[in-house]
């Protein structure tokens, strides 16, 4: 599908600030210019990282009456997802502030607390998949609460004790059959811009990863042979 033209509506005027939202969380990666109350131009590349990001941000630019020196905010998405997807995106974004200084503002969200206002009814809980058996869940935790909480549960518990979720589907594959009337597609296109990145976003000085715990890594035994 061709990319649409830069909406002349939303482009900020010298004076506001331009904001870029880098999300690698999950396939496909997808970075865009958020407006007000939804997007100037948004791109996706279902690459990985490495390439994906440096063409996205490339093409995103390119025939648009704006460019990457003009971005005074960055909004990080820090996951959950891809450890190596996400950590390349956060050596872009150290890259961008290290060449820009102080005149860029960094803002970071959590995937799973984004997701929760892309529905046009958001659902009590919702839950993506972690390491394998495992399960995310996010919990709202207040009625005007846009930063809620995240536990990690065994699939089969979570499944059982939150039954009401929206689940975002496992780009890996699994066993786990969810109905397709309970699946969440991760798709930015479907929040209203700055209006819901601010709701979840905080500020940060330099983008972090998320990670939940530990990586976990099973011990080299040598195997000696005789004889």
């Amino acid at each position: 599908m061709p990319t649409p033209p830069a909406d002349q509506r939303n482009i900020p005027s010298h004076h506001s600030p331009l904001a870029l939202v880098v999300d690698a969380s999950g396939s496909p990666i997808q970075i865009g210019l958020p407006s007000a109350h939804g997007w100037i131009r948004l791109e996706t590349d279902p690459s990985q990282a490495m390439q994906g990001i440096f063409h996205l941000v490339h093409k995103l630019f390119d025939g648009a009456p704006l460019s990457l020196k003009q971005v005074s905010q960055i909004y990080f998405c820090e996951g959950p997802g891809s450890t190596l997807g996400l950590r390349l995106a956060a050596a872009f974004v150290k890259t961008l502030i290290w060449q820009r200084g102080d005149s860029v503002q960094l803002f970071q969200y959590n995937a799973l607390d984004l997701a929760m206002l892309m529905p046009t009814s958001p659902p009590p809980s919702l839950q993506a998949p972690f390491r394998r058996g495992r399960r995310f869940v996010r919990l709202s935790t207040g009625e005007n609460s846009f930063i809620g909480e995240k536990k990690i549960m065994e699939e089969e518990d979570a499944i059982r004790e939150y039954p009401q979720s929206l689940h975002i589907p496992d780009q890996r594959g699994s066993n786990l059959v969810i109905p397709s009337s309970s699946t969440l597609a991760y798709d930015l296109q479907k929040i209203k811009g700055l209006e819901d990145l601010q709701k979840v976003s905080l500020s940060a000085e330099q983008p972090l990863p998320y990670s939940p715990e530990p990586m976990t890594f099973k011990k080299w035994e040598p195997s000696l042979k005789f004889g």
